[in-house]
């Protein structure tokens, strides 16, 4: 696997993938078949409440929140809906900022959507939270991506929550996929392989467009805590709680980081019980004053 952290430095305007905004504009990751199913699932389901770091941040009324990569809208119409926030959210692909749009206003919330690439795009208002939830991986450089949101996306003080495909939890998913490929599975199989694991859906639509974002991705790369703690201490930020010790307090990075190579042993256990495992971990990092 390439070096996340190589060229981060190197001239570019943008390392936003191409064939990831091709993949994307075929069908946007979780989306459901009309405005109004996915309105239905937002009132009845606060997406945020599955992030226990997160949902003291989302103050209502108060707290200024920017989505970076918000698809079709399900988490920042979430938290306009639920937690009266003042949301702003980006993404460059224009078919989910449009059915993100007519959600916002099915459930009758003001989020201001634009299309927008994350690498040239500048906030009118630096945030005090910006939030990126399965995006950065699927860049070219995640580790600039990563280093852009800290700097330019969020006010001193101002906190980020990141989450990304993990090295250790992510291998054996990947590889469960890979075998099936090789002994002969079309894309009709992988998908049944898919439903199998995963079974929270009722609407076609929505299965597939996880099984195409999980499965058949052009382009994604997996990462660790310890590859993102020198790049949050680069740009001024501080560690306060990831998933990888379940958001629980800690004495040292060591601590955190000895628990990585675990996630493989969850993942295959998760896999040998035919349960839906990502691989997954998510950080929230705040910007010193």
């Amino acid at each position: 696997m390439p070096d996340p952290t190589a060229n981060i430095g190197e001239e570019r305007t943008s390392w936003a993938n191409h064939d990831v905004l091709a993949f994307y504009r075929e069908l946007p990751f979780n989306y459901r078949e009309s405005p109004e199913r996915h309105a239905a699932a937002i009132r009845s389901d606060d997406s945020a409440s599955n992030y226990p770091a997160l949902l003291p941040l989302l103050a209502s009324g108060r707290t200024r929140v920017l989505e970076v990569g918000c698809g079709s809208g399900w988490l920042s119409n979430g938290i306009a809906f639920h937690h009266g926030c003042e949301v702003s959210a980006i993404d460059f692909n224009p078919i989910a900022i449009r059915r993100a749009k007519d959600v916002a206003q099915t459930l009758g919330v003001s989020v201001h959507f634009e299309i927008a690439d994350l690498f040239t795009f500048r906030p009118a208002k630096q945030a005090d939270i910006a939030i990126s939830l399965g995006v950065l991986h699927h860049t070219d450089n995640c580790a600039a991506a990563v280093a852009r949101m800290c700097r330019e996306f969020i006010a001193p003080g101002g906190r980020v929550f990141i989450g990304l495909y993990h090295r250790y939890g992510r291998r054996p998913f990947l590889e469960h996929f890979a075998r099936l490929r090789e002994s002969g599975a079309d894309e009709r199989a992988l998908l049944r392989a898919y439903a199998a694991l995963d079974r929270r859906f009722t609407d076609e639509t929505h299965l597939k467009s996880w099984f195409r974002d999980q499965v058949l991705h052009p382009h994604e790369t997996q990462h660790t805590l310890s590859e993102m703690i020198p790049i949050l201490e680069d740009c001024g930020m501080i560690l306060e709680s990831t998933s990888i010790n379940r958001f629980q307090p800690f004495r040292s990075y060591d601590e955190l980081i000895a628990e990585e190579p675990k996630f493989a042993g969850l993942a295959e256990n998760h896999l040998v019980k035919k349960n839906y495992f990502p691989g997954f971990f998510v950080f929230l990092a705040r910007k010193r004053n």
